[in-house]
């Protein structure tokens, strides 16, 4: 795979980043992508991800309707056999 930068600027940016964090010019433009890729997923969400998320809370609100309180005592008892007091498993 190659990547053919021709605007000295950004060589130079490039450069000097590699220079002042000890890596290499592929590991500084890599970690800098990621770097930026996670900003603007922290900004604007991931699309994709909300939505997933967003289907999961409603099968969770469905399945939290149907419970009865039976239900639910057993699964706190379950949790209580499963689980010590520091929510490690036993």
């Amino acid at each position: 795979m190659s990547l053919n930068i021709k605007n000295a600027r950004t060589v130079a940016l490039v450069r000097e980043l590699a220079e002042r964090t000890g890596s290499s010019q592929t590991s500084a433009i890599e970690e800098a992508v990621r770097m930026q890729l996670k900003r603007l997923d922290a900004q604007h969400g991931h699309p994709e991800a909300d939505a997933r998320l967003a289907r999961a809370r409603v099968i969770v609100a469905e399945i939290q309707a149907d419970l009865g309180e039976d239900d639910r005592a057993a699964i706190v008892a379950a949790q209580r056999d499963l689980y010590d007091e520091s929510g490690l498993p036993r």
